[in-house]
């Protein structure tokens, strides 16, 4: 089982990294029309590439420089390679509007923008959860863009992102996937996996923690965490804590050579 000192750090990181919150309004966009959504959504287009957002630098800057304090305060280890990132960043304000307009272009390859031999580990960390707090009001604006309910697309229909969770909801059993990154859930096949499209999967479960199901692929070999509403007793669920709080399944699967598909293969610059 993970250790329990790794595992009270994610938890200790994360309930200090929510705390980071940015303007209200820090992100605009312009309404598409209704023939571009209608075509978004037949050719599966995540609303990202339709109505992309728009980001004052000035907030962005700020979010960043939040988000490197909470990492180095809980991963200290990281403390040179953030310092080395920061000192890299863009100084003058015609720089830092096309780093950022490019922070929400997926496909770009930012560190190059910044011309150093930077970590890119790290800095896809920071990067992500920089950018995190921005598509959170995002996605609270754009997603009635799509009816959610007929999406039915293994990636996120905000952002494109892999899911990073599933939900069997109570009662009807109908699954919704969740994205990590947006924490906005949509509907997908009852079987199957979400990352390749093939049909068959298989789950498996730990003494314990009945309320949790581990769906794996053959195929891809990846696997996603799946949350069994009917086995949570009626308590409020929250997603993003509920992924937080079992890593464990995520150590045990990849013990067993499975993959999480949403950090080993992740949407351009958006990792976990």
């Amino acid at each position: 089982m993970l250790d329990q000192s790794l595992q009270k750090v994610l938890v200790d990181f994360n309930q200090e990294f929510l705390k980071v919150e940015v303007p209200e309004g820090a992100i605009t966009f312009a309404s598409p029309a209704p023939e571009a959504l209608q075509s978004g959504m037949i050719a599966s287009t995540p609303l990202l590439n339709i109505c992309p957002p728009q980001v004052k630098a000035g907030d962005f800057f700020v979010t960043l420089h939040q988000v490197a304090g909470v990492i180095k305060k809980f991963m200290p280890d990281l403390a040179g390679e953030l310092e080395q990132i920061e000192a890299a960043l863009p100084a003058q304000p015609e720089q830092q509007e096309l780093f950022v307009a490019a922070a929400f272009k997926p496909g770009t390859d930012l560190l190059s923008l910044l011309k150093q031999d930077l970590p890119a580990e790290t800095f896809g960390f920071l990067l992500n959860h920089t950018v995190k707090p921005f598509m959170l009001q995002y996605a609270l604006k754009a997603q009635s863009l799509y009816d959610l309910e007929q999406w039915l697309q293994g990636n996120c229909p905000v952002c494109g992102g892999k899911p990073t969770l599933s939900l069997l909801e109570k009662g009807t059993g109908k699954r919704q996937l969740f994205c990590g990154l947006c924490e906005i859930k949509w509907r997908f096949h009852r079987l199957g996996c979400p990352y390749c499209t093939n049909n068959e999967s298989q789950f498996f479960t730990v003494e314990g923690m009945e309320k949790y199901r581990v769906y794996f692929c053959e195929k891809c070999r990846g696997y996603i965490k799946t949350v069994d509403e009917n086995k949570a007793g009626g308590e409020p669920l929250n997603l993003l804590w509920e992924d937080i709080n079992t890593v464990q399944l995520d150590v045990l699967a990849m013990r067993e050579g499975y993959f999480n598909q949403q950090v080993d293969e992740p949407a351009p610059e958006h990792e976990k």
